[in-house]
Formats: C-alpha cells, sequence, structure tokens
C-alpha cells in the first residue's frame, strides 16, 4: 500500500527541486529564445555564483548578506564580458562555432573555480547566516523546505516577470523581434549587441541565483552542481527550447522524476538512478515531441 504522506512529500520536494532547476533552465531558454545560441555552460555558470559566495564571504571584511549581493553583481560582470569579449563576434556565425565556444567555456569555467584558493573542488560550507532551516507548512502535516520554498517563489516571480517583459515592454518587443529575424531587425536600426548583452546579463543573473539556491539546499557549494546543466536539458527540451514557461514546466517534471525515481526505483536499481530517469524521460520526449510543449516548431522550406 502506497503511503499518501510519503508520496506527498516526496511530491513537494521533486517541485521544490524543480524550482531551483527551472531558474537555471530559465536562463538557458532566455539565451537561446533571444540569440539562438544553446549554452551548454549553463550549469558551470550556476557553479561559478555558488562558488562566488564562498569566496566573499571568506574576505574580512565582508558579510554573508553583501556576498550574495557580490554574487550577484558578478552574475551582471559576466553576462556583460561574456556578450562583449565573445558572442558579439559570433553574430551570424554557424551555430555549431557558437556551441564549440560554450562547450570551452565550460572548461574555462571549472577551472577557474578550482583556482580559487577559497573555492576549490571539494565541498564547502555556506555561512549559517544565509542557509535557511525552517520549513513552510502545508496539507496533512506535510512541509516543504524552506530553500526549496524561495526556489519556487523567486522562479515563478521570474517566469512572469520575464514574460511581462516580452509582452508589454518595448525593449521585450525588441528583443523578440530581433531573435524572429535578426537580419531584418539589424535593416531595420536594431542594436543585436545590445540585445545579446541584455540577455546574457539577464541569464547570467537568473542563473547565479539557481546556483546559490542549489548550493543552499546543499548546504554550500560543490562541483556537483555543475551536473545540472545536463539535468536542465531535459526540463528545456520538454517544455521547448525558446520558451520560459516552458523551461519551468518542464523543471518541475523533472524534479519530480528524479524524486520519484530516487525513492522509489533505487531501492530496486540502485543509488544513482534517481537523476537518470528525467534524462531517460527526454530520450521519449525527444522522439514523441521534438519541439517540446511549448517551443516553436520550425519548419525549412528548400
Amino acid at each position: 500500500m502506497v503511503n499518501v504522506g510519503l508520496a506527498l512529500e516526496i511530491v513537494v520536494s521533486g517541485i521544490g527541486l524543480g524550482s531551483l532547476y527551472a531558474l537555471v533552465a530559465i536562463g538557458f531558454s532566455l539565451i537561446y529564445k533571444v540569440t539562438d545560441v544553446l549554452n551548454f555552460a549553463q550549469g558551470q555558470i550556476a557553479l561559478v555564483g555558488a562558488y562566488a559566495i564562498v569566496v566573499f564571504a571568506g574576505l574580512e571584511f565582508v558579510g554573508p548578506f553583501t556576498a550574495v549581493a557580490l554574487a550577484i553583481l558578478l552574475g551582471v560582470a559576466l553576462g556583460i564580458v561574456l556578450e562583449r569579449a565573445i558572442f558579439r563576434y559570433f553574430v551570424g556565425e554557424p551555430v555549431l562555432s557558437i556551441i564549440i565556444v560554450t562547450l570551452a567555456l565550460i572548461g574555462i569555467f571549472q577551472g577557474t573555480v578550482r583556482m580559487v584558493p577559497r573555492g576549490g573542488p571539494t565541498f564547502r560550507g555556506y555561512p549559517d547566516a544565509i542557509l535557511v532551516d525552517f520549513s513552510v507548512p502545508l496539507v496533512m502535516g506535510v512541509t516543504m523546505r524552506g530553500t526549496f520554498a524561495l526556489g519556487v517563489v523567486f522562479a515563478l516571480a521570474t517566469m512572469l516577470l520575464l514574460m511581462a517583459f516580452f509582452k508589454y515592454t518595448v525593449m521585450g518587443s525588441v528583443l523578440r523581434a530581433s531573435a524572429s529575424d535578426e537580419q531584418a531587425a539589424m535593416a531595420l536600426g536594431v542594436s543585436i549587441e545590445r540585445n545579446i548583452m541584455i540577455a546574457w546579463t539577464l541569464s547570467s543573473v537568473i542563473t547565479v541565483i539557481g546556483g546559490i539556491l542549489l548550493a543552499m539546499a546543499r548546504g554550500g557549494a560543490g562541483m556537483a552542481i555543475e551536473a545540472t546543466g545536463i539535468v536542465i536539458l531535459a526540463a528545456v527540451i520538454l517544455g521547448g527550447l525558446d520558451s520560459i514557461p516552458g523551461a519551468f514546466i518542464g523543471s518541475i517534471v523533472v524534479g519530480l522524476l528524479e524524486q520519484l525515481g530516487t525513492f522509489y526505483i533505487e531501492p530496486y536499481l540502485g543509488p544513482g538512478f534517481g537523476p537518470v530517469l528525467p534524462l531517460l524521460f527526454l530520450l521519449v520526449v525527444i522522439v514523441v515531441i521534438p519541439y517540446g510543449l511549448f517551443g516553436t516548431e520550425r519548419i525549412e522550406r528548400l
């Protein structure tokens, strides 16, 4: 017989975990929506954000909450640097060239984190002041961890704000127009470089926040956070690569599958199957709905 209370706990935990994945996935979808870049280094950007807290909080004159603010500012700077130093020079270049650049960024970010004195490849605990130790009571005695609750709030707010931004603001309309037809937008005087910078900056900040919350859920930063980049691929492909609501919904599904696999299947197949289940589900999704639930179907005529 199924333990209803335990099942509800697993579902709530899956939703919470999925909401943390959603922040990284939304950053991925935002980049693809505006620039058509598949950024395979998204998980490494989350890793940089997670370890930035360790570095900044280790400074004598920096408090824990100031460290969080500095980490978010690092996300802003990272987005600007990526656009200024790299991606503005690849406008109009073949997709394969851009993918190779993002793969190179994986090694760069990994190496940078390992070189940082207060970071490093091993687990680093976070200051107690920024670790969330409360739980949110729900129904039937079920509770949600405070970090997961923050993830749900941040992910929902980010999704809704970005949807409103793209739909109701002039800048959002310009970004959508340039993403739809880059050459036509350039002919009308739209600054493609500025659009790319805005997209990378927003994406980096959102992803850094996601990395910080993932680390908070684990009690500190660890290299395992970079594996989020693989997991969110399942989420964004399920929801649709260029769909921000799809990234959120896909991440929730992935979080649920991971938790269900961990609690119900791992006892029979062995430890480590939980994160594998969403990837197996991804294979089915690609075959059945290759453009995802909400992705834009692109038809090319020869």
